[in-house]
């Protein structure tokens, strides 16, 4: 069954297992949430054994959860709760902090678009429509509207519980699931082409080596050894500053579990050659490789597999 909602609805009561999808506007859990509006993607399927986990993913810049369903819907389909959210995604965050002679811009930057608290001028983002709350609000109103899927284990006193929450992203996406993961303890963070780099300096942004509540083997990172945007030698230096275990292994000539490592690389042909095609291709749905029905590659859905669930 699918069921696009953007506005509230009745709780669906059912016995038979189905796929469900909810098309939620942001400003339909809160009416305070008033900018980046496009809808939240939520997806559950009841098909298959539900991991009491909840799957959360954040777009990259300027980008939608509408263009990310194949990795939703591989979290769905796997038993997690899954949810695409949408967030305040803008280049502001590059455009303050890339070039900055003060490399803790980036963290600032990412920390108020995380709890909307005013860390610094590079980016304006309130506590209305910061990431956090609009997590809170999405997971509040499905606890009200669907009531029989179980939304509320993942609330603790009516806050976010994060320790229930595997957390990912591409590109920005991907660098505020990192972020994340140092802030509070999660149950795991992915981060899909992504990195925090300061060109003017020529390192690491300074969040990347601090301490973190999350152990670093909870991370795992996902990326384009062709990537148009990010270096992947800058990558690699900065994935060793963060301490990410593990030789880099590549999903096209290689199957889970991969040596355990926690981090994949791909020189796969994305399905899409415009657009950053490398940079877009680990997660992106015009760029994925795909099958002949359309679904992601099948060393793509074992890399998504692995990543998710490992």
């Amino acid at each position: 069954m699918i069921n696009n909602n953007n506005t509230h609805t009745d709780t669906i009561h059912t016995s038979s297992p189905q796929l469900f999808e909810y098309l939620i506007l942001p400003s339909a859990t809160n009416s305070a949430i008033n900018t980046y509006n496009n809808a939240h993607e939520v997806l559950i399927d009841t098909r298959t054994i539900l991991q009491n986990k909840l799957f959360v993913f954040l777009p990259g810049t300027t980008g939608m959860p509408a263009a990310y369903k194949l990795i939703v819907k591989k979290g769905a389909s796997l038993g997690y709760h899954s949810i695409g959210l949408m967030y305040p995604n803008s280049a502001d965050i590059y455009t303050a902090a890339a070039n900055s002679t003060d490399n803790s811009l980036f963290g600032k930057c990412r920390q108020e678009i995380f709890d909307g608290i005013d860390h610094t001028s590079g980016v304006s983002i309130d506590q209305n429509n910061c990431i956090q709350n609009r997590l809170l609000q999405l997971l509040l109103y499905l606890k009200s509207h669907y009531q029989t899927q179980h939304w509320e284990q993942f609330l603790l006193n009516n806050e976010i519980d994060w320790s229930k929450i595997i957390i990912a992203g591409h590109s920005q996406g991907g660098g505020h699931a990192f972020y994340i993961a140092k802030k509070v303890a999660v149950a795991k963070a992915i981060a899909f082409s992504s990195i925090d780099w300061n060109s003017s300096l020529g390192i690491s942004a300074d969040w990347i080596a601090q301490a973190g509540a999350t152990p670093i083997n909870k991370y795992y990172s996902f990326n384009a050894l062709k990537d148009q945007i990010f270096s992947y030698a800058n990558v690699v230096t900065q994935l060793n500053d963060l301490g990410l275990q593990g030789t880099a292994i590549s999903i096209d000539t290689n199957n889970p579990p991969y040596n355990n490592s926690h981090t994949l690389t791909t020189n796969a042909t994305p399905a899409f050659n415009l657009l950053f095609p490398d940079h877009n291709i680990t997660s992106l749905d015009t760029h994925v490789p795909k099958d002949v029905l359309g679904n992601e590659s099948s060393s793509f859905a074992k890399a998504w597999e692995y990543l998710i669930t490992q």
